[in-house]
C-alpha cells in the first residue's frame, strides 16, 4: 500500500479524504494543517503522495507548494473548495500534478490521484532524460576540446586525435570522458605525430 501525506486544516474534507484514501491503495502518514509542518512531515515519510488544500497556517499554501514542487518528491494534489476557485490559476501556474475541486465524486479523487502519479512520472523520466543528454553534451564537449588541443598543440589531424584518444581509453579502461580530461590537465599527451 502505498502512503499519503494529508495538508489541510479542513475536518470535513480531510474525514472524506481519509475514507476515500484506501479505495485508491493509500494508507494516510499524516494529517497537518501547518505548511512548515506540512514540508517537515514530507522529508520524515517521504510519502508517495500529498493532498493539500489551500489555507494553511505558517507558510502560506502556495509557499509550501512551490517548495513540494521544487522538491520534485512525489505527485501533489491541490484540493480547493468553492471559495476557493479564484486561485486555480494560481495554482495551476505552480504546476501541481493535479487539481481537485470539492465537493467531488469518489471515482473523481481515483481519477486525479492517478493522473498526478502518471504526470509526476513523465516529469521524472524527463528530468532524467535532460541530466542525460546534459552529461552527454559535457562528454562531447570536453573530447572535442582535447582533440582541438591536440590538434593546435601537437600537429594531429581530427583522425588521429581521436583515436590517440580513444586507444588510450582502451588501454587505460578509462572513459573517453576521463581521458580527455587527463589531456585537458595535463597529466596524458600522445607521442608526437610526424
Amino acid at each position: 500500500m502505498k502512503r499519503a501525506i494529508l495538508v489541510s486544516g479542513k475536518a470535513s474534507l480531510n474525514q472524506e479524504i481519509k475514507s476515500m484514501l484506501s479505495l485508491a491503495d493509500y494508507q494516510l502518514l499524516a494529517t497537518t494543517d501547518n505548511g512548515m509542518e506540512a514540508l517537515r512531515l514530507t522529508h520524515r515519510f517521504e510519502p508517495d503522495l500529498i493532498i493539500m488544500g489551500w489555507n494553511l497556517r505558517g507558510l502560506s499554501s502556495s509557499e509550501v507548494l512551490q517548495n513540494l514542487v521544487v522538491q520534485h518528491l512525489c505527485p501533489i494534489i491541490v484540493v480547493l473548495t468553492q471559495e476557493e476557485q479564484h486561485v486555480l490559476t494560481e495554482v495551476i501556474n505552480e504546476d501541481a500534478h493535479n487539481v481537485l475541486l470539492y465537493p467531488w465524486r469518489v471515482h473523481e479523487l481515483i481519477a486525479a490521484i492517478l493522473l498526478a502519479e502518471h504526470r509526476y512520472t513523465r516529469e521524472t523520466e524527463n528530468s532524467q532524460q535532460i541530466q542525460k543528454l546534459e552529461e552527454e553534451l559535457k562528454t562531447r564537449k570536453l573530447i572535442f576540446q582535447a582533440m582541438l588541443s591536440l590538434i593546435q598543440q601537437r600537429g594531429f589531424t581530427e583522425q588521429s586525435a581521436y583515436a590517440a584518444l580513444r586507444k588510450q581509453a582502451m588501454s587505460s579502461r578509462k572513459s573517453l570522458r576521463m581521458v580527455a580530461q587527463d589531456v585537458l590537465k595535463g597529466l596524458w599527451v600522445p607521442e608526437q605525430v610526424d
